[in-house]
């Protein structure tokens, strides 16, 4: 099955990316999610848990209908394709909860 395209891109909160994707689902990332899972040569060489200006996003934007790009305050540049923001997309439907959307674990 084809990775849906992305059709939209929101601001939620000051500390995450909500992306509405072609088939309906909806998707909450996290800023220190994205940066964590930064798919770069240099982010998967030195994998860290990135704090302060690294998980601050100075700029999103939509590229076509297939990636996104994030600018970050600390200078670093992110893209993603949709089949990787997908991936790790980390809903309670993706994660498998789809009845629990809070655990409490």
């Amino acid at each position: 099955m084809a990775t849906p395209t992305i059709k939209n891109l929101r601001t939620v909160g000051r500390y995450a990316v909500g992306v509405d994707w072609s088939d309906g689902h909806d998707s909450i990332m996290p800023h220190r999610h994205l940066r964590q899972c930064c798919p770069c040569d240099a982010c998967l060489a030195t994998p860290t848990d990135p704090g302060g200006d690294a998980i601050e996003v100075a700029r999103v934007q939509l590229i076509g209908d297939t990636t996104v790009f994030l600018a970050w305050r600390d200078g670093h540049e992110t893209f993603f394709v949709a089949e990787e923001l997908r991936t790790i997309c980390r809903c309670a439907h993706c994660i498998g909860e789809p009845n629990y959307p809070i655990t409490g674990r």
